[in-house]
């Protein structure tokens, strides 16, 4: 055959290749707008990870406009697809290029965010033809994947960087350095908060985290522990951590764990809520982790969750 044919046989073969690897973005539907979605898709395997990410206005690919750059999710994306696992992740209702017909914050409650994981889990088996199907959630997405697990046929549920407790102990124990009168006004708070009561006279050095407009989603999040949730999965677990993680404590890790045995628990060194590697001390200087694309995400974090998914 002349080499002229071979390397135009070549050419195409590599582009047939590259296409099935591309990322293809969707638009998926919900209850109140729209949510775009990303795949990375692999060949020949029905397996399939969503990704469900943070708290705050973090995307899909694990960015924020508060400054955090890292791609840390698109990073776990492609480690997975080179290992032939499809996954798709988004961005949240309302943050990205997801779009809400009304984004009132007063309107948002927790229970959307799990709403739209369902969803989005339907699609992948419905219209995308996956049939194991697997969560991921980090830091908040961690809960809203846990109970978006208990309402689907999910093959497994990975956690990474969550909760082990409800939102107003994790709080209070962020406040513990302030003045005993202010944590115990913040406790009082919560106290009407969990009883679904909206409290109109907050104090403005309280205002950020207690504004009105905000109150309606807190009181639907109060409604969730985490180590209560966690009980109630049938599936796979899997519960990681960092050691260097500033915002969530391995102890959290240890805390799900505890309340189902069944979990497989991970702990690792080194790594920052970033899903990076900073030093053995901890210190993130410049928080680089979490503003430096170019840092691979860290290897036992990609490697343990191939393995729990191939299993």
């Amino acid at each position: 055959m002349p080499k002229r044919f071979l390397f135009l046989i070549s050419v195409l073969l590599v582009s047939i290749f590259n296409y099935a690897q591309e990322q293809k973005a969707f638009t998926i539907y919900i209850n109140g707008g729209t949510i775009d979605a990303a795949v990375l898709p692999v060949k020949d395997n029905n397996k399939l990870a969503i990704i469900i990410a943070g708290s705050g206005p973090t995307d899909k690919d694990g960015n924020s406009k508060l400054g955090v750059t890292a791609n840390s999710y698109q990073l776990l994306a492609q480690a997975l697809q080179k290992e032939n696992i499809a996954t798709l992740r988004y961005d949240k209702r309302g943050i990205g290029n997801s779009k809400l017909f009304d984004a009132s914050e007063s309107k948002q409650k927790f229970e959307d965010f799990i709403t739209d994981a369902v969803t989005i889990y339907n699609y992948a088996k419905d219209s995308l033809r996956y049939n194991k199907i697997y969560f991921i959630g980090h830091s908040e997405g961690s809960l809203v994947a846990m109970v978006a697990a208990q309402q689907t046929k999910t093959a497994g549920y990975i956690s990474i960087s969550g909760a082990g407790r409800s939102i107003d102990e994790v709080v209070l124990e962020q406040v513990a350095a302030q003045p005993e009168n202010i944590q115990e006004q913040i406790k009082d708070i919560f106290n009407q908060l969990k009883q679904g009561n909206e409290v109109e006279d907050v104090p403005q050095y309280l205002f950020s985290l207690f504004r009105p407009s905000v109150q309606p989603y807190m009181i639907s999040w109060l409604k969730y522990k985490p180590t209560d949730e966690i009980k109630k999965l049938q599936c796979s677990i899997l519960i990681i951590n960092g050691t260097c993680d500033a915002q969530v404590k391995e102890k959290e890790a240890s805390l799900l764990h505890a309340a189902n045995d069944k979990a497989k628990l991970l702990i690792v060194p080194k790594m920052t809520h970033a899903l990076k590697d900073t030093n053995d001390d901890c210190v993130d200087e410049g928080m680089k982790t979490y503003k430096d694309a170019s840092l691979p995400i860290n290897k036992q974090l990609a490697e343990s969750i191939i393995q729990f998914i191939n299993q």
